[in-house]
């Protein structure tokens, strides 16, 4: 038997929707990171037809400078698309001393999939232009010669 060994991949692309207002902060040597939840709902039919849907949440860790341009533009109910990868993080709870541990999505990019100009969150708050009306096509009165066409 071959002692071929598999590539490990971590890898993660998630598109969905932020759940709460990012949560930026510092590190006591004045690292940026923002942590944000992201729901994504999947929509199919039951055996029965019927559509149902399926939402997942995802917990989200962003660092550095991205993590200031999340955090200070973006706010609950923007769609964003994230990138990064899956880590596990442990810790002891304070009232029961019992060890707890998540997974966890560290992005190294989060970008948004709307347009919105302004810094504020929600959905984008620029007014949508009017729609134009179609105009009628020109009518050319006499059609040009084929020999008059200059080329």
């Amino acid at each position: 038997m071959s002692d071929l060994k598999m590539p490990d991949l971590n890898r993660v692309l998630l598109a969905g929707r932020l759940t709460r207002d990012p949560d930026l902060k510092y590190t006591n040597s004045g690292k940026a990171y923002c942590r944000l939840g992201i729901a994504n709902t999947a929509y199919y039919k039951d055996s029965s037809g019927e559509r149902q849907e399926r939402t997942t949440f995802a917990d989200v860790v962003l660092w550095g400078a991205g993590a200031e341009f999340i955090g200070e533009r973006l706010r609950k109910g923007r769609p964003v698309l994230v990138e990064g990868s899956l880590r596990t993080s442990s810790w002891e709870d304070a009232n029961t001393g019992q060890k707890r541990s998540k997974i966890e999505i560290n992005a190294q990019r989060v970008s948004p999939l709307d347009w919105d100009d302004s810094s504020g969150g929600g959905r984008s708050s620029a007014p949508r232009p009017e729609p134009v009306e179609p105009r009628a096509p020109r009518e050319i009165e006499e059609p040009i010669p084929e020999d008059d066409i200059p080329f």
